[in-house]
């Protein structure tokens, strides 16, 4: 008698069936782990946003409740480090969207193991869990790439809303917080220019963002500095006024300008 054979149709409904049945048990199991996320960091929001606002915002004096909470202070680069990893469109402000959506994109990755996806779910919960990642981050951008998208970030963060620029003692507040003196040894001088010259009463976008490529460019005692735009000294070449004027200021007062 032949052996009987196997019903490979059998098997093959019962294999997608098992396959089935883990895609939705894993699919659930995200959809959970987002829910209860989610709902974490609605409570979290809701400690500090504005009670007396229509719209669910915090507002500059729950920013302040929020950092005092992390230790991190409001004199330093930590408070815009946080908004632009939550994508915050101003200074001081935290809308309920800017955080639900921050804090999701910051704590949920999806990550491909062979021919499967696997979630992993990191709970930024609580202050003490955010200011571990504050940690982190503040690494992260001793890399030059990341500190540019950060440093170019700043600008729409911090100008005043509806503004094309930016209010010039924002800028000169700013400057020293993101541009250490010892890796950008121009800017106490640039700032000393600004202060006691008064050349201009904002910083547009161009002067901001080029600022970073000058400082890199030009050494602290301008030896590479021409101001034809002829030599190779610094590649732009379109470079903005204010520089030339800060540069024919320092020439002018020598170690006068130098400033601690």
């Amino acid at each position: 008698m032949p052996p009987k054979r196997k019903n490979t149709s059998t098997e093959a409904t019962a294999k997608r069936s098992r396959t089935t049945r883990k895609t939705q048990a894993k699919a659930t199991q995200k959809t959970n782990a987002v829910q209860d996320f989610s709902k974490t960091c609605e409570a979290w929001f809701n400690r500090y946003k504005d009670q007396e606002e229509q719209e669910e915002i915090i507002t500059p004096m729950g920013c302040q409740a929020f950092f005092n909470d992390m230790d991190v202070s409001l004199d330093s680069v930590y408070p815009i480090i946080i908004g632009w990893k939550l994508n915050a469109s101003r200074m001081g402000y935290f809308t309920k969207d800017e955080w639900m959506t921050g804090m999701k994109e910051l704590g949920i990755h999806e990550s491909a193991k062979g021919n499967h996806f696997q979630t992993f779910l990191y709970r930024i919960d609580s202050p003490e869990k955010m200011k571990n990642m504050v940690s982190q981050w503040s690494q992260s951008i001793k890399d030059d790439v990341i500190f540019k998208k950060l440093y170019l970030f700043t600008f729409g963060f911090a100008k005043t809303t509806g503004q094309k620029s930016m209010d010039v003692d924002v800028a000169m507040a700013l400057w020293p917080l993101m541009l250490d003196s010892s890796a950008y040894p121009l800017i106490p001088s640039f700032i000393e220019f600004l202060r006691t010259e008064k050349p201009v009463k904002v910083i547009n976008k161009d002067q901001w963002s080029s600022l970073l490529d000058f400082c890199r460019s030009v050494p602290d005692d301008l030896s590479n500095y021409d101001s034809s735009s002829s030599c190779n000294y610094w590649f732009i070449m379109d470079r903005p006024v204010l520089f030339d004027e800060f540069v024919e200021w320092r020439i002018k007062h020598g170690d006068d300008s130098m400033v601690a």
